[in-house]
């Protein structure tokens, strides 16, 4: 059955290498499977299904095109996976040096890429690629946290009923969030969903989410109740920790205007308790 599961989302991603192909023709250098495809612990409950698109050069309106790829791939896949798909695209010097402005590869998918990426049409170039900095890698994280942990996301951590109710997806997603930043934080590498739950799983004070968040990917959640007690006990906790331990740390590597970002919204979590 695991081996059926993985087999809908390499399906997804045969068909957008096979429509990139058609709409970037030969522009189209490579193209890579990130992610837990990649490296990993696909959970088809759960897992996004992320692939990487290396053009010869980026044209003005690469954007659109790549947009274009995704509805395409999305009618033609007819399997529901294909509305997880994330596409990402840079030309060979964004991969090797960092992406440039018309790109969509920050710095850890980046690094997913040099480590992980698995090719499936065109030629690897990865060669002599520089990695990110964990530096970068931190910062990158606080201004993706800053931008998604707005004022709503911040008030449904207080709901957990309504995670629960969403299902696995959703519930796994708002638990691993903050473990995978601290992991990144900690190691200087990308926050693999596994990794980063095994290891605050030893470490972190709120260890009983991160094995609840674990098991609600893989086999799905079949105690409503329990995993309501997980969150309400455990969720607001490590996202205080995630906002704790970040924002020292960026505002040392120069982005005080983000540390300050990242205190307001802890601030934000806890004014919005109940």
């Amino acid at each position: 059955m695991a081996g059926e599961d993985r087999e809908g989302g390499e399906q997804v991603l045969r068909t957008t290498t096979a429509v990139a192909r058609e709409v970037l023709g030969d522009r189209l250098s490579a193209a890579f499977a990130l992610g837990s495809l990649a490296h990993g612990g696909f959970a088809p409950l759960a897992s996004d299904i992320d692939l990487a698109l290396v053009l010869d050069a980026l044209p003005d309106d690469v954007g659109a095109r790549v947009a274009e790829i995704r509805r395409a791939t999305v009618e033609r896949a007819a399997n529901p996976l294909a509305e997880r798909l994330s596409v990402f695209w840079s030309d060979w010097h964004g991969v090797r040096h960092g992406a440039g402005p018309r790109s969509r590869l920050p710095a850890v998918d980046r690094l997913d890429l040099l480590d992980d990426g698995r090719l499936l049409y065109g030629v690897d170039e990865r060669g002599d690629a520089a990695r990110p900095a964990p530096t970068t890698l931190v910062v990158e994280a606080a201004q993706f946290a800053v931008e998604r942990f707005d004022q709503a996301y911040l008030a449904a951590l207080h709901r957990p009923e309504e995670q629960v109710a969403a299902g696995p997806r959703v519930a796994s997603k708002a638990a691993l969030f903050p473990i995978r930043f601290l992991y990144t934080l900690a190691s200087g590498r990308m926050g693999h969903n596994g990794a980063a739950a095994t290891w605050y799983g030893r470490h972190g004070a709120h260890a009983p989410l991160a094995h609840a968040a674990m098991r609600w990917r893989e086999s799905g959640i079949d105690d409503a109740a329990a995993a309501v007690r997980d969150l309400r006990t455990h969720l607001v906790g490590v996202y205080v920790e995630f906002f704790d331990a970040y924002a020292p740390a960026v505002a040392a590597a120069g982005e005080g205007l983000v540390a300050d970002a990242l205190l307001g919204r802890r601030a934000e979590l806890l004014s919005a308790a109940p």
